[in-house]
């Protein structure tokens, strides 16, 4: 009886584990990283974010620019275990640089499933890419930064360019910390990377 459990047991992992690889988001070696979306960010105390104009002007294109400033510790290459990543970041910056910050910063109270696949499939399908028409793409869309709860809440989002469909989104809780605002909610985005790739089955 105990062989036939283990058995058992084999078989369900054997076909969760295919059925994750046949996901091109698993599949495909090489990646293009679009960058971090805020467009539809919260971030929650107005008090913590004291500057929305700054939020907007400087620190959305400063996060993005991490992976770029230090590709040793921003590495989407080894985190996700990809062959080659290219770097297309120009659209979500662009997109950042539209958000009406006024609305976004404050003392919000976000229901606890705030963002689903519904929403993050409505926001890849309104992406304007021009430049890129096929492959995997690679997005960090984010719910909120949230200070009293100390956390950075990113939907860690592959999908295909052109079709700009879904093939794998996740809710990755960042944990914040460091001196500085920028330096604060930059370790956020650093702790969703390195946690990502195991949650989500890239790095065993």
């Amino acid at each position: 009886m105990k062989t036939y459990w283990i058995i058992i047991i084999f078989l369900f992992s054997f076909t969760g584990t295919a059925n994750s690889q046949s996901n091109k988001a698993f599949y495909a070696q090489d990646i293009i990283w679009f960058g971090i979306d805020y467009s539809q960010s919260h971030f929650i105390d107005d008090v913590a974010f004291p500057n929305p104009t700054r939020l907007k002007d400087e620190l959305f294109l400063e996060w993005n620019n991490f992976v770029f400033k230090e590709p040793r510790k921003f590495d989407i290459k080894k985190a996700f275990n990809k062959r080659g990543v290219s770097y297309s970041t120009s659209y979500i910056n662009s997109r950042n640089e539209e958000v009406n910050i006024n609305k976004r910063v404050g003392n919000f109270w976000l229901q606890e499933n705030y963002f689903n696949g519904d929403t993050i499939q409505n926001i890849v399908a309104s992406y304007n890419l021009l430049n890129n028409n096929s492959g995997v793409g690679l997005v960090f869309i984010v719910e909120s930064l949230d200070k009293p709860n100390k956390r950075g809440i990113y939907w860690v989002t592959f999908f295909d360019i052109e079709t700009k469909k879904v093939l794998l989104t996740e809710q990755i809780i960042g944990i914040p910390g460091g001196a500085g605002l920028r330096n604060y909610w930059a370790n956020s985005f650093y702790s969703a990377l390195i946690k990502a790739g195991r949650t989500m089955g890239f790095i065993f």
